[in-house]
């Protein structure tokens, strides 16, 4: 059986109706007792008697007064209901010598009860005693206490019927309450499951008027929001993506017909040069695409131990034979001590990163690339390792920074130039940066140049 909200709580308002019960149960449990030793009938007939006996002075007299309060004693232990055991009074002179008692069938107290009202056993009972002096006269009264047991058994005869009486009473208000409150969420629930994700994702904007649900719907309607955000994203991505791999495509088509067909060995040659160009570019798009589904992906980060000196002097190494062919000159920078510095992260997100940033500086007018790798001295990153990528080429405007990240954005000097780029080197790095979760900062390159890429990891 699945966990359901509405049987957890009728549960907890059971749990707490049952705790209530026993609440109850104890309190009258504990009152009663109070009552039945401090304010009984015997020890009440008890002191009026004392009182009755201050003026006699002859023991017939004062005999017969105890005998009165004896008889009403049991006729109102009778008519109470509460009487158990016995209870009986005694009659003494001054000396201690009895002069009337009906507690001849009790054992004997070993030691006489102390003046006032005490707790004494007798035998297996227990009793509570009135012990007084009233003028010349001595008086005992005993009245044995209810065991505990059978006190609470008087307790729960009193209270556990009402409880079961109003048990189902309970019960189906609370099924009542508990089906009308759940109702909205019901309803909340198959507006979401006709929710048709294929052509509908617009905000549901359900009137919930219960303070309860209305965190829940404005939450689902912000996932509504980021997913027609994230779909109109993906959607781009796929038009532009297709637009991208379109025109290399068609340029390879067009130059495999001019190698088919041309008779000019130069038409030839050339066409081949601009095929093996076009297939080169192709490559690229189609590896850059690959990285970006990678790094998209939501499995959790894998982090592990890396020497962040080696993989930057390898991501060079990678670059080389590019660069070598546009000319491009590279270097990393940093200072001796660092050339075996630890880092823990993810390999795939710090690659991808790295080489996209060189492969950015190298197709877009660099002369010179730096790869720079140091340490923060102080301030909150204190200790933390940076990595950095500059160049001199014809840098970006500070007006179209923000743009650059995007998908397939291009600047204003890639398009004039003839530089191969698709627009998706910037784009991967923003996604490096978040799976890493590391820091970008943006500044000026080598000479007064071109950009400075600073990455705080």
């Amino acid at each position: 059986m699945k966990p359901s909200l509405g049987r957890r709580l009728i549960g907890a308002l059971l749990v707490a109706y049952a705790l209530v019960a026993v609440l109850l149960v104890a309190w009258n449990f504990w009152t009663a007792r109070a009552q039945l030793t401090e304010q009984s009938v015997a020890h009440h007939l008890g002191r009026l008697m004392v009182a009755s006996l201050e003026g006699v002075q002859d023991e017939n007299s004062a005999r017969a007064v105890v005998q009165g309060f004896a008889r009403e004693l049991r006729r109102l232990r009778e008519e109470s209901g509460y009487a158990f055991g016995t209870a009986g009074i005694r009659l003494s002179d001054a000396q201690g010598r009895p002069l009337w008692s009906n507690l001849s069938n009790l054992t004997p107290l070993a030691v006489q009860p102390a003046l006032g009202l005490s707790r004494v056993e007798i035998g297996p009972h227990r009793y509570t005693a009135l012990n007084a002096t009233a003028g010349r006269w001595q008086v005992l009264v005993l009245d044995q206490q209810v065991p505990d047991a059978v006190l609470l058994q008087w307790v729960l005869e009193q209270i556990l019927v009402s409880l079961l009486i109003a048990l189902p009473v309970l019960l189906l208000t609370l099924w009542l309450a508990v089906r009308t409150g759940l109702g909205p969420l019901r309803r909340f629930t198959a507006r979401i499951a006709a929710l048709d994700t294929r052509r509908e994702l617009a905000a549901l904007n359900l009137d919930l008027r219960y303070a309860e649900l209305q965190p829940l719907g404005a939450a689902f309607d912000a996932l509504l929001a980021r997913l027609r955000e994230q779909l109109a994203r993906e959607r781009a991505f796929v038009h532009d993506a297709a637009h991208e791999l379109r025109t290399p495509l068609a340029a390879l088509g067009a130059q495999a017909h001019v190698l088919l067909h041309s008779g000019d060995e130069a038409g030839r040659a050339q066409a081949a040069q601009a095929l093996q160009s076009g297939l080169a570019r192709t490559a690229h798009l189609s590896q850059q695409l690959l990285d970006m589904a990678r790094l998209d992906q939501e499995r959790p980060a894998q982090p592990e131990a890396l020497d962040l000196a080696e993989l930057a002097a390898q991501a060079l190494r990678q670059a080389h034979r590019e660069a070598r062919a546009r000319g491009v000159e590279l270097a990393l920078q940093g200072p001796p001590e660092l050339k075996n510095l630890p880092w823990h992260g993810e390999r795939q997100a710090l690659q991808s990163l790295l080489h996209n940033l060189l492969d950015n500086a190298i197709r877009y007018g660099a002369r010179q690339v730096e790869l720079q790798i140091g340490l923060h001295h102080d301030g909150h990153l204190k200790g933390r390792p940076w990595l950095a990528v500059a160049d001199d080429g014809p840098g970006v405007a500070p007006e179209h920074r923000e743009a650059m990240f995007e998908r397939f954005w291009r600047g204003p000097q890639a398009q004039q130039t003839e530089a191969s780029g698709s627009g998706l080197g910037l784009s991967i790095v923003r996604q490096a940066l978040q799976r890493l979760g590391a820091q970008l900062q943006l500044g000026t390159g080598l000479a007064g140049r071109g950009l400075r890429f600073q990455i705080d990891l």
